[in-house]
C-alpha cells in the first residue's frame, strides 16, 4: 500500500511539472477537431470523436476526413496523440522508478534532482 501511495503522489507532483504541456496538447487537439468540423462538414460531436480515436491512434476507419485540410488535421492529430501517449508513459515510468526507490517527491523537489541517485 505504501509504494502504491507513493506512486499516486509521485504521478501527481510530476503531472503538475508537465501541466502547462498537457493544456497546450489538449488545446491543438480541440482546434483540429473544430478544424476537422469546418474542412469536412462534420458535426462537432463526429469530429471530436474523430480526433480522439485518431489522436489515441486506434483509427477504426469508420469516418475518413476527403478533403486535403482534413487530411493534415487528422495526421497532426495522430502526431500529438503519438507525443502525449508518450508522455504519459514517461510521467508514468519515473513515478514508478523513485516509488520503487521510497523516494517521495513533493512540490518543493525539482524533478531532474529525483533522478541522481
Amino acid at each position: 500500500m505504501r509504494d502504491l501511495l507513493l506512486f499516486v503522489n509521485n504521478f501527481y507532483v510530476i503531472a503538475r511539472f508537465v501541466r502547462h504541456v498537457f493544456v497546450f496538447l489538449c488545446l491543438l487537439l480541440m482546434l483540429l477537431g473544430l478544424t476537422l468540423a469546418w474542412a469536412e462538414d462534420w458535426t462537432l460531436g463526429d469530429a471530436a470523436y474523430f480526433t480522439l480515436i485518431t489522436g489515441l491512434t486506434v483509427g477504426y476507419g469508420d469516418m475518413t476526413p476527403v478533403t486535403t485540410l482534413g487530411r493534415i488535421a487528422s495526421i497532426a492529430s495522430a502526431i500529438i496523440g503519438v507525443g502525449a501517449t508518450g508522455l504519459y508513459v514517461a510521467i508514468a515510468s519515473k513515478a514508478v522508478a523513485t516509488a520503487i526507490r521510497g523516494q517521495r517527491l513533493s512540490r518543493d523537489t525539482k524533478i531532474a534532482d529525483a533522478d541522481v541517485d
